[in-house]
């Protein structure tokens, strides 16, 4: 049973999908014990077992559907005299047991990029690490990326170049919180030239400076842009200067952006 939680613990330290199986009900024979659980991952391979044989393939089968719905549930099974899966629900035949397995989708966690590792970056982790995010923290400057705590992946880089070796998949949220207002902007430029169509892209500006880097990016990208997920000044007006009152603010309005919730935000571009 220790694989499966070493199992998990890399899951999520890699950001990776699972569906976790446990059996929770054993109704006459059958080859399953309660309590038995099996982590399927998502290129199919599976540590542990729920009974191996034809239940085992049809948990197998069935984490397929899992994947896809990104849901798990109850599932009963029902089993013939030589434990073979008869139906996939129970039927009230006598020939067999039944097999009651419960299918848990492991989320990956939603995937954060925040460039900079100055004070709103370690305060953003710090704030970010009960939540359901993986996160990866970029700067340009050696060492810096690996002093912050409390993240899952620590890079450095070039900003005009970064993430040119792995591509955010669709669906992403970025905050660029750079030391410097340039590199602010030449992050905000990557992010649109490499089009990796996130959800959210928070940057850190006054009400001043906002306004200038958004028309800066439409004069230096030549196409339409949407601009609709960009968010400047970043964060919800919640009042507070600090590092931890700003970096509050900001996940306040990423957590809201994700739950799909309206808000009215005075500072947006």
């Amino acid at each position: 049973m220790v694989e499966i939680y070493e199992a998990l613990l890399e899951l999520k330290s890699k950001g990776e999908e699972g569906v976790l199986i446990t059996v929770v009900d054993k109704e006459n024979h059958g080859p399953a014990v309660v309590g038995t659980k099996m982590l399927v991952k998502s290129d199919g391979r599976s540590i542990g077992t729920v009974g191996g044989g034809a239940l085992e393939y049809a948990a197998v089968h069935h984490s397929t559907q899992v994947f896809d719905e990104k849901a798990g549930g109850l599932k009963k099974y029902l089993l013939g005299p030589g434990n073979e899966i008869i139906d996939g629900e129970k039927t009230g035949m006598l020939c067999g047991g039944t097999i009651t397995l419960f299918f848990e989708y492991i989320s990956p966690g939603l995937k954060l990029y925040i460039f900079g590792a100055g004070h709103i970056g370690k305060a953003l982790a710090y704030h970010l690490k009960n939540l359901n995010y993986f996160i990866t923290i970029l700067d340009n400057r050696p060492g810096m990326a690996e002093t912050v705590e409390g993240v899952n992946h620590r890079i450095t880089t070039d900003y005009a170049s970064a993430l040119h070796e792995e591509t955010p998949p669709a669906g992403s949220c970025f905050i660029i919180a750079t030391h410097s207002h340039a590199l602010d902007c030449v992050v905000l430029k990557r992010i649109y030239e490499a089009d990796w169509n996130p959800i959210y892209i928070g940057l850190i500006a006054s009400k001043r400076k906002a306004p200038l880097m958004k028309e800066q990016l439409v004069k230096d990208i030549d196409r339409p842009l949407n601009l609709d997920i960009l968010y400047s000044p970043i964060g919800l007006n919640i009042g507070g200067t600090s590092p931890d009152e700003i970096a509050i603010s900001i996940i306040a309005e990423l957590q809201a952006i994700r739950y799909n919730k309206t808000y009215h935000n005075h500072m947006r571009l």
